[in-house]
């Protein structure tokens, strides 16, 4: 089997996988226990006792109730790494800002799926799914913070001087908020999604609200989820000139990464690693502060 076929077959298959996560049904979820948590020692003089709450990767939109409290709470949330080999993956974000007047009310928290599954609440081709919580409803337009995903790995056309011919390299996707490499697609923004990288007839698709677009056809990684997911990185198409150079119609690469949803006064960073994630942080009183 030729390398192109090779590529288009690891494309078509990552695809399907893709589509066939996305058919899972994302309603929220009460009443499951789906997070860990830990608390401080109660501070004696004020009866205070600071407790976290870590929600980890579950494939649903899960429903938490925030504890009486009269302290604002943290909320950290930090999206999934693109897909690809050590190495290759690209990171999401990390984003943390406080909230007030959310004591005893019921929030919406996703944690995105890493490329390498499923790439759940975005992600696509192998990009990574954001992480964001939601307020009033489990809508995507009642996100009150989110962090961006990575984009999915693809292929990069070079020319190697050491042979004298061009070959494809693996490049990782654009880590959150960055453009893919190659032909890559380009990052979500704050108001609209990344364009998708290479040409007609391969290009890859744009990101749009919450979602990746689609890589181009080949081995070309498709965007992280996000406020606006990244877009597609393009495909290789077209036949080689009379250099060797292959896919004259468009070039290959890979996706871009999602964008952040920052409130005021938080903070935005890379994640310093590739577990996705939210943490909720609360200040319980007294009995309140029983777990």
């Amino acid at each position: 089997m030729s390398p192109l076929k090779t590529r288009t077959l690891f494309a078509v298959v990552a695809v399907t996988a893709v589509v066939a996560a996305w058919a899972v049904p994302v309603e929220a979820r009460p009443g499951h226990p789906s997070f860990t948590t830990a608390c401080g020692i109660t501070n004696v003089s004020t009866g205070a006792t600071r407790c976290t709450y870590t929600f980890r990767y579950t494939q649903t939109i899960e429903t938490f109730i925030v504890p009486p409290t009269t302290e604002p709470i943290q909320i950290t949330a930090v999206g999934a790494p693109g897909g690809g080999d050590p190495g290759f993956r690209s990171r999401g974000a990390s984003v943390t800002g406080s909230f007030s007047h959310l004591s005893g009310m019921p929030i919406f928290v996703t944690v995105g799926g890493e490329g390498w599954f499923d790439g759940y609440n975005g992600g696509a081709g192998g990009g990574g799914g954001a992480s964001d919580v939601r307020l009033g409803l489990p809508r995507l337009d009642r996100r009150i913070i989110v962090a961006g995903g990575g984009g999915g790995w693809g292929e990069q056309l070079v020319f190697d001087e050491s042979v004298g011919l061009h070959r494809f390299m693996l490049v990782q996707g654009g880590d959150a908020g960055q453009p893919g490499f190659g032909a890559g697609g380009a990052a979500g923004t704050a108001t609209a999604g990344g364009d998708g990288g290479g040409t007609e007839p391969a290009r890859g698709k744009p990101g749009i609200l919450g979602q990746g677009g689609a890589g181009g056809e080949g081995l070309a990684g498709g965007g992280g989820g996000g406020l606006f997911g990244g877009g597609g990185g393009g495909g290789c198409s077209g036949d080689r000139d009379g250099n060797g150079k292959p896919c004259l119609d468009s070039q290959p690469g890979s996706g871009g990464g999602g964008s952040s949803l920052v409130p005021p006064g938080g903070r935005l960073a890379l994640s310093s690693d590739f577990e996705p994630r939210v943490v909720i942080t609360v200040i319980r009183y007294g009995w309140w502060g029983v777990p």
